[in-house]
């Protein structure tokens, strides 16, 4: 009677059993065990987040662009063609570490692409700076891009390989200005120097040791160098005063040749040692130049000389000492103390970056040498002026010269010359060019030498002007309306000088000799393969004598001997 409900239960048990069976399986995975044993095992939930924003942001700051020396605002003037280095301060902020990326810089004119550079994968600083060439991206721009208006856009991460909070400054844009400036043409001298203490000869073959320095510190894209045939000078320029005498010679060699107020660099290079190795250089004064006219000489110091050279020539520019080193003739407006470069300066032969306060102004007597922006700016100026005058040439001039001494004047043999531009400046000197009845044919401005390094000081005038209608019997200097010297020449009305004649013989096989009559008449030496462009060989010289060995002459060359009082040239041609 009882079995019946208990089979029934045990029916229901069975199938809750089974019910909770297949429901504990749903979700489970079942191994086998090394017993056999079935496990079940709970795969946990992924929850999936939502992308977290990016935290650092990649900027541009500022474009620098160097050539020589620059500002932080990119004052200073840049000239076409001369080699640039752009510097792209490109900044990372909010990266726990150093993004790396690359940066391109596009450069047009006007509507036109010049084209890309892209430079990279480089870490981007947190701090790009000045003072750090690692810190920024450094591209040495091409020559087609360094002529004219030029604008350069730089872009970091141009491809968006990097998260970003903003994507919007990435680039930057600035526009420059590239100058056309006239190259710098230098004739270099080599001085053949005789030293009346020991004797000795002190003679190199040409060779240029300057133009490198010369060209990577100052603001022109080109030094052209060339060379003129040794000029032979005796003396002790141990003395300041035969450094004097020699920088007035090599004046008038310039002045003969290319006329005084030339845009031309003449620069006498003197030997320092001999060809055994003796030197004569004991200190001193190692260079000299006039202050705004472009000559000067300075001594071959090997790999310095063209700093050396760099102080000379910038007198040539104008340019007066900066306060270091206690030289003379401060220039009063230089901005910096001590003399030194004031801001970041590259040379970009190496792209070396050159710190403002360890580096001097080439205009001191401190070193190490380069240039600050105040006088790169004036060099600048003076070479954009010297190169666009436009000078008179008339058919013949007169070179009228006189050496100051205090209140004291001298005037040196004039020399008439044919195809030099006029040129004085307005100094407050004046020359008068008089007849033979002492009427004034002539009046005009002079320009004013000045020459000072080391405690020597010189003042010289000179002046390249039209020869008057007229015969001009006499010279007469004046300052501030006061006569302070007179020469008179050969003219009407006066005893009338014996023509000078000359003539080639040769020299014993070891070349030429030239001869003329007069001995007593200071003369001007000079000689043209072509009869336009004349060499100096000799200027004020006497003894009617000259020794032309080994100067190689093709035929029909001429040599011409002009008389400093004023009388007819002599030419003679070489067969």
């Amino acid at each position: 009677m009882h079995k019946r409900p208990t089979r029934l239960i045990a029916i229901v048990v069975l199938l809750l059993a089974a019910a909770l069976m297949h429901l504990g399986s749903v979700g489970t995975t079942h191994a086998a065990s090394q017993h056999r044993q079935t496990q079940k095992v709970y795969m946990p939930a992924v929850l999936q987040r939502p992308l977290q924003a990016a935290t650092q942001d990649l900027t541009i700051i500022h474009l620098g662009l160097f050539q020589t020396v620059q500002t932080a605002t990119n004052s200073v003037s840049l000239v076409a063609g001369k080699p640039a280095l752009l510097r792209v301060y490109t900044q990372a902020t909010g990266a726990s570490t150093a993004p790396v990326a690359e940066v391109t810089v596009h450069a047009r004119r006007g509507m036109t692409s010049l084209g890309s550079l892209t430079l990279g994968p480089q870490a981007i600083s947190a701090q790009p700076s000045l003072g750090d060439l690692n810190s920024t991206f450094n591209f040495d721009l091409p020559p087609e891009w360094l002529e004219g208006d030029v604008t350069l856009t730089a872009t970091v991460d141009a491809v968006n390989t990097i998260p970003e909070m903003n994507e919007a400054n990435n680039t930057y844009t600035g526009d420059f200005t590239f100058h056309a400036v006239a190259p710098l043409q230098i004739v270099i001298v080599p001085i053949t120097y005789t030293d009346t203490r020991t004797g000795r000869v002190f003679a190199d073959a040409p060779h240029d040791p300057i133009s490198h320095w010369i060209q990577g510190a100052f603001p022109v894209s080109q030094v052209i160098t060339s060379f003129h045939p040794p000029f032979a000078f005796t003396g002790d320029l141990r003395q300041g005063s035969e450094w004097d005498r020699l920088l007035r010679q090599l004046t008038t060699l310039a002045a003969a040749e290319v006329g005084p107020g030339s845009a031309t660099v003449y620069y006498g290079l003197i030997p320092n040692a001999d060809a055994s190795g003796a030197t004569w250089f004991e200190g001193g004064v190692s260079g000299y130049g006039w202050i705004g006219t472009r000559v000067s000489l300075g001594l071959d110091v090997g790999v310095e000389t063209g700093d050396a050279a760099g102080h000379e020539i910038g007198h040539n520019f104008g340019r007066q000492h900066a306060p270091c080193g206690n030289p003379n003739s401060v220039d009063p407006h230089y901005p910096y103390p001590n003399a030194t470069i004031g801001v970041y300066g590259v040379d970009t032969a190496d792209d070396v970056l050159l710190e403002p306060s360890a580096n001097y102004d080439m205009m001191s007597y401190c070193g190490p040498e380069w240039v600050s922006d105040y006088t790169y700016e004036a060099l600048f100026q003076d070479q954009v002026a010297r190169a666009s005058q436009g000078r008179e040439r008339p058919s013949e001039g007169l070179l009228l010269r006189a050496d100051l001494d205090g209140d004291a004047a001298t005037v040196l043999p004039v020399y008439r010359l044919s195809g030099l531009p006029t040129a004085s400046d307005d100094s407050g000197y004046r020359v008068q060019l008089l007849d033979a009845a002492g009427r004034v044919l002539a009046t005009h401005p002079v320009t004013l030498l000045r020459a000072e390094e080391l405690g020597v000081e010189a003042q010289a005038l000179v002046a390249q002007v039209p020869v008057p209608d007229g015969n001009v019997a006499a010279v007469r200097f004046l300052r501030d309306g006061r006569v302070i010297a007179e020469r008179v020449l050969a003219g009407p009305g006066l005893e009338q000088a014996a023509a000078v004649t000359a003539r080639l013989s040769a020299a014993g096989g070891h070349g030429l000799t030239l001869t003329w009559n007069r001995p007593d008449v200071p003369a001007l030496v000079r000689y043209s393969t072509d009869g336009r462009q004349w060499t100096l060989l000799a200027a004020d010289a006497l003894n009617g004598r000259l020794d032309l060995a080994g100067l190689q002459l093709p035929a029909g060359s001429q040599i011409q001997i002009v008389p400093g009082d004023g009388s007819a040239v002599a030419t003679v041609r070489v067969d």
